[in-house]
């Protein structure tokens, strides 16, 4: 039984969705396309946003899934944030 099986599709895709943006992230900033705080958040959302666009739920499902995606990420962006030291406008 694969993991995807056992889980279920979608939220295997959220999962898989969600640690491909943290390494597209840390890509862009390792190559200077981010500087700051606020651009990372504004592009995450938009991802976000898009992805669950995909997933053709109910506003309700989609709502629980965007809270989903933004725990998992999380604990990711901190430590990203704390490596590259990045700014952060007010």
């Amino acid at each position: 039984m694969q993991l995807a099986e056992y889980i279920g599709k979608t939220d295997f895709e959220i999962i898989r969705f969600a640690y491909l943006l943290i390494q597209d992230i840390e890509m862009k900033i390792k190559n200077k396309a981010f500087f700051y705080k606020n651009q990372i958040i504004t592009y995450i959302n938009k991802q976000i946003d898009y992805f669950l666009l995909t997933l053709h739920e109910k506003d309700a499902l989609l709502n629980i899934y965007k809270t989903e995606i933004h725990q998992i990420l999380e604990p990711k962006l901190k430590e990203i944030y704390k490596k590259y030291r990045l700014f952060y406008c007010l």
